[in-house]
């Protein structure tokens, strides 16, 4: 109350001494509450905790970037989420890694400032792209969507339009320089990570490569194995890390913070015992032919025997004796045992034409990535394996269309599915 009372006594002095210089007299403006209030907190005060910084950090969970490019705030699932300021909704509803997002553009003290929130429910349900909305205006609720370990705010402040060649900055220190104090309203403030090396393990086999890509092999790491790598040492899809005494790169998604469980192995089964060979029954029709695409002629009445040869369908039988479900018979100058279900008496309709032949798939188009950083998925979903992670500017091909905001792609030798929304006919710059 006394650090807001100072405020205004200061306010007053200054409109004092404005209302003297031009002859006004006792004449006061107090300004306008959106005038004092042009930029406010994301959340409400004493509903959320500081936790995960901007900047380098160790890998938190497995395809997860090391260099943060916002502020997490841990809250309650469900916790309103407010517009920073007066603004444009770029965007709202799902997209790779944040599973949920909004991101919404400004002008604040004459500058175009993006500002993103990430892992949230529902994006776009309560604003829609092309939205004017409000400071203080609810645009989301805290979630726990895409790639995160509990629900929180993941808060980005990008200096320009986003995704249009704007840079991103600290959101703690941009909001404390426009009046907005988030660690003072915070019900706990984590302590900032000092850490200079990270341990992860690989999930597979790895090869480390001498440079950011698929080139020169220096090591072979096996499944489970540690590496170290340092907080933020990393480029595009790729981190850079150290295996014993080999130092390289290898594909971000194929490390992670936890050791993988071992691979089990089904337990060995004993065959089955081999039954006595069956008697004799009564002799079938001298002449039968096979009705199954490809029928084996074995060695003896029995399943575990010998292939003496695979007898095409339609494929005339001399029928010499039977033993229980089993014929011996003579194929093509070849005598064996065949299973009786799979013949008949009568010879076996001939093949229906064959369809038209498919026309050829059509040609590869080409895409680039625009954001940052993409998620290439093993499917069309944001809670799906993430294969790889693209960085601005990959080439990606394509022969199918979008479903759904997804496409299936192909690029650096992977398959799998990005978001439409992070792809351009253009070469970003």
């Amino acid at each position: 109350m006394v650090r807001n009372a100072r405020r205004w006594s200061g306010v007053a002095s200054v409109a004092m001494a404005t209302a003297l210089a031009t002859g006004l007299g006792g004449l006061l403006v107090a300004p306008s509450a959106s005038a004092a209030a042009a930029v406010v907190a994301p959340l409400g005060a004493r509903t959320y905790s500081v936790s995960s910084y901007y900047g380098p950090r160790c890998m938190p969970v497995a395809s997860a970037s090391t260099w943060h490019l916002g502020q997490d705030l841990g809250a309650t699932s469900g916790t309103r989420i407010n517009a920073i300021a007066d603004g444009t909704v770029l965007r709202a509803g799902s997209v790779s890694g944040f599973g949920q997002w909004v991101v919404l553009r400004h002008t604040i003290g004459g500058k175009t400032v993006s500002s993103v929130y990430g892992h949230v429910i529902d994006g776009d349900k309560y604003v829609k792209p092309g939205q004017t909305v409000k400071a203080g205006q609810r645009i989301a609720d805290v979630g726990s969507t895409g790639i995160s370990t509990s629900p929180h705010l993941h808060l980005e402040v990008w200096n320009g339009t986003y995704g249009s060649g704007a840079s991103h900055t600290d959101p703690l220190a941009y909001l404390k320089g426009k009046g907005v104090d988030l660690g003072r309203d915070a019900t706990r403030v984590a302590a900032r990570s000092t850490a200079t090396s990270c341990t992860y393990y690989t999930n597979a086999a790895v090869d480390v490569r001498a440079g950011a890509g698929t080139g020169a092999v220096v090591a072979r790491v096996a499944r489970g194995a540690p590496v170290v790598g340092r907080p933020g040492d990393e480029s595009g899809t790729w981190g850079r890390v150290t295996s014993g005494r080999a130092p390289g790169w290898v594909a971000a998604a194929s490390i992670g913070p936890t050791k993988p469980a071992p691979v089990s192995t089904p337990p060995v089964t004993k065959p089955p015992a081999p039954q006595p060979a069956p008697k004799p029954s009564a002799p079938q029709p001298a002449t039968r032919y096979v009705t199954a695409a490809s029928l084996n002629l074995r060695a003896s009445a029995t399943t575990s025997s010998a292939v003496v040869a695979r007898l095409a369908k339609g494929t005339k039988l001399a029928v010499a004796s039977t033993s229980g479900g089993w014929l011996k018979v003579t194929a093509n100058g070849r005598t064996g045992w065949v299973s009786a279900q799979y013949t008949s008496t009568s010879a076996p309709a001939a093949p229906a034409k064959p369809a038209p032949a498919k026309p050829a798939p059509p040609k590869a188009a080409t895409s680039y990535v625009t954001a940052s950083s993409l998620n290439l998925r093993a499917s069309a979903s944001t809670s799906s394996k993430v294969v790889a992670r693209l960085g601005r500017g990959s080439v990606v091909t394509h022969a199918g269309t979008a479903s759904k905001g997804w496409l299936k792609v192909t690029a650096g030798g992977r398959t799998g599915f990005v978001s439409t929304a992070y792809l351009s006919a253009q070469k970003p710059r």
